[in-house]
């Protein structure tokens, strides 16, 4: 749970010392989502890098921009803006030096010659900025959380781990009730198998009840042909998704803008 404020330069030292984060915004219809992320800092806002193979969670935040990030056991809630750059100008300025530290993989993307070209799509980004405006600690890991948004923002509040993650109901926290989200999320030293596994569903009466699942923790450890089949995989879809992207950038204000 919450337990007291954080001032600014606590809580982007915790954000810049985490390699691994919880994301939390508003879905389309208007239920609360949480993924995890790769926590980033930018002139002292904290930042959410999405590459331009993905437009989900930015075409959420752009829509209604309340989120909230839960890393290094700071949580900030707030407004976010959204930002879009084609090229891999913003990347290279504020990003790069991060991901390498925190993200293994892509030391080997971006170790490629000519990669800035060869994986636009990588380099180029959509980076959700998000206030310090409001800051707290929290105990407890956020390897298991539950996200809510009760008081009109996302809250993202960490659970014990559940002896079985697949049970129909589990112990909510006290004094949390409605939409709800319950995030599980694995990962390795190197980042090579990541995990990830979803519940939504409802709280109520201190129970949280399984409405439907995504995802799953068991680990994948894919080969060299599986990696470069998923980054064509990846470019496609960015190929795809890029007229989004330019639109986005051309009108950064317009929050009408959907996939």
């Amino acid at each position: 749970m919450r337990n007291m404020r954080c001032a600014t330069a606590e809580v982007l030292a915790a954000f810049d010392a985490a390699a691994v984060g919880v994301f939390a915004f508003i879905g389309a219809d208007g239920r609360p989502r949480a993924c995890p992320v790769t926590p980033y800092v930018h002139a002292g806002q904290a930042v959410v890098s999405s590459t331009l193979a993905f437009t989900a969670k930015v075409a959420a935040v752009r829509a209604d921009p309340r989120v909230a990030l839960l890393a290094g056991g700071c949580l900030i809630r707030g407004r976010a803006a959204v930002g879009i750059d084609l090229t891999s100008t913003t990347f290279d300025e504020q990003v790069r030096a991060q991901e390498l530290r925190k993200y293994p993989p892509s030391r080997r993307l971006l170790a490629i010659p000519g990669h800035r070209q060869l994986l636009w799509w990588y380099v180029g980004r959509a980076s959700i900025r998000i206030p310090l405006t409001e800051c707290t600690t929290v105990t407890g890991t956020d390897r298991v959380t539950i996200t809510v948004t009760g008081d009109g923002l996302p809250s993202i509040l960490p659970l014990d781990p559940p002896a079985d993650a697949f049970a129909e109901q589990l112990p909510a926290p006290v004094g949390v009730a409605g939409p709800a989200c319950v995030l599980f999320h694995e990962e390795d030293d190197q980042m090579a198998g990541l995990g990830q596994l979803v519940l939504h569903g409802t709280v109520s009466d201190g129970v949280f009840r399984v409405e439907r699942r995504a995802g799953s923790l068991a680990p994948a450890h894919p080969s060299a042909l599986g990696q470069l089949m998923t980054l064509r995989t990846l470019a496609r879809r960015a190929r795809r998704k890029r007229p989004v992207f330019e639109r986005w950038a051309r009108s950064p204000d317009d929050l009408r803008s959907t996939p």
